[in-house]
């Protein structure tokens, strides 16, 4: 490997994202989301009204569009599908669940590999997504695996969700904290045990709690361990 990989693994709503793009900024590394990939084939199947079952109409749609994944002034990554920004459509709770059941093909995953490994080629990375150690990056230099309970993490969903402004009375609230319960142990029953890349703690991963603490305390942990290994922050950060 010719770069410095730092990967970032764990289940959906983990707080992995938040806790790769800090230690990211800190290291003045790439953050790598990779899991923006994924979710834009979710999007993507959605918005073509193509079953999320067929693959190989999935895999003929993907053949006609262009997923790239850039640099934003902050370090971060973004998804450009065709050249146009996509993110913000990318974590609505129908794109989510399309996006755990696409994952699981074979032509999805297959077709999203190298791009995952070639994207800022040459930068140092914190790359961040489900299956970034034990797949994408198996000879990265620290990994990480972020573990917070199912009950954590709907409640997190949840208050997401109603910021956003998706349920303003008691009982919607209710109503959509039971379909948070029941989606998100689906989603991780499939994702842990699928038989294609399934999100695994490896031997080699430190594991991170991220249940309880602050972010703030998380993230310095992680600093700590990764710098104990001899890796330095960047003096210039990477750019695009």
């Amino acid at each position: 490997m010719d770069r410095t990989v730092i990967t970032v693994d764990g289940l959906a709503g983990t707080g992995k994202t938040s806790l790769s793009k800090e230690l990211a900024r800190r290291l003045g590394f790439v953050h790598l989301s990779t899991g923006m990939l994924y979710r834009a084939v979710g999007y993507l199947a959605l918005s073509s009204k193509i079953a999320l079952e067929d693959e190989s109409a999935i895999a003929d749609m993907l053949s006609q569009h262009t997923l790239s994944l850039v640099c934003d002034d902050s370090g971060s990554a973004r998804l450009l599908l065709d050249g146009e920004d996509i993110v913000d459509a990318l974590y609505a709770p129908e794109v989510s669940e399309a996006t755990s059941k696409t994952a699981q093909l074979g032509a999805v995953r297959e077709a999203l590999v190298e791009p995952q490994r070639e994207a800022f080629a040459g930068k140092p990375l914190v790359a961040e997504g489900r299956d970034m150690g034990s797949v994408i990056f198996p000879d990265a230099d620290v990994k990480f695996f972020i573990s917070v309970p199912e009950e954590v993490k709907v409640q997190r969903r949840l208050a997401q969700l109603i910021e956003a402004g998706h349920a303003k009375t008691e009982q919607e609230r209710n109503s959509l904290k039971e379909k948070m319960k029941i989606e998100i142990h689906e989603r991780d029953v499939r994702d842990a045990e699928r038989n294609l890349a399934p999100t695994l703690q490896t031997d080699e991963m430190e594991v991170v709690d991220n249940s309880s603490q602050p972010l703030e305390k998380v993230v310095q942990n992680m600093y700590n361990l990764v710098t104990a290994r001899g890796i330095l922050p960047c003096q210039d950060p990477p750019s695009s």
